[in-house]
């Protein structure tokens, strides 16, 4: 029986994190145990609005296939529907540890953005109307790294990193955008462990060196109303007339 995934405190209880000196098959199995059961708690916490959503609370229908303009491609969570298409894709990723050189967390960005550009341009070149999120998932650790004054923590290095995979809010806007981006920060051990808050990597002037405040970030509750927020934008947006 698959435990259920209803909060992040979840997914860190199913899936112990190695230690850091792990032999690499551990780390490799742990990031992609991590990933799976990630997928399940987001599905799950949107499942109530996207009725069929993908993967299945007991962890089936991971990484289920969506038409894009190569073949079939894996998406983490995939709302599909007959007369949509793929309406609602979201995009996991995560880098669990610093890198041992230079104790920063923000060695894979550039790889992890090369996936992220070439996952978003093949599902909207297929289907521009489809709503794509990306997460990026670090950490809280990675907004205390920061240097001297040219060099932001890796949380913000992340976002001036992402900010450019973001922003797309009309159909004929760049195919490799996503809807929105986000940088879940997340605690992993400790009196916080669980806690887990999403940042908009729009939201201008980001903190170079700090932590966010809670006024520059959205629960996870937050997260999910607003994406329902950019879906419906795409596919019912509201319509508003000059009188109340």
């Amino acid at each position: 029986m698959t435990a259920e995934c209803k909060t992040f405190a979840d997914v860190l209880d199913a899936v112990p994190r190695p230690p850091e000196d792990a032999p690499q098959g551990t780390r490799t199995r742990y990031a992609t145990q991590f990933a799976n059961k990630l997928a399940v708690l987001f599905a799950n916490r949107l499942r109530t609005t996207f009725v069929g959503i993908l993967p299945h609370a007991d962890g089936t229908g991971q990484e289920s296939r969506a038409r894009t303009a190569k073949g079939f491609k894996k998406l983490d969570v995939n709302y599909s529907t007959p007369e949509l298409g793929l309406g609602l894709g979201v995009s996991l990723k995560h880098i669990h540890q610093r890198d041992s050189k230079t104790k920063r967390y923000t060695k894979n960005y550039s790889r992890n953005d090369n996936e992220l550009r070439s996952e978003a341009m093949d599902y909207h070149e297929r289907q521009p109307y489809a709503v794509m999120i990306g997460v990026l998932f670090l950490p809280y650790d990675a907004a205390d790294d920061y240097g001297d004054k040219n060099d932001p923590s890796s949380f913000g290095a992340a976002v001036r990193y992402f900010r450019n995979r973001a922003g797309r809010s009309q159909v004929n806007a760049p195919a490799d955008l996503f809807e929105k981006f986000y940088i879940a920060l997340y605690e992993h051990s400790g009196p916080d462990r669980g806690k887990v808050e999403f940042y908009d990597v729009d939201r201008p002037k980001p903190p170079f060196g700090r932590r966010p405040t809670p006024d520059e970030v959205v629960t996870f509750e937050g997260f999910v109303d607003e994406v329902i927020r950019v879906y419906d934008a795409r596919n019912d947006p509201p319509f508003h007339w000059a009188e109340a």
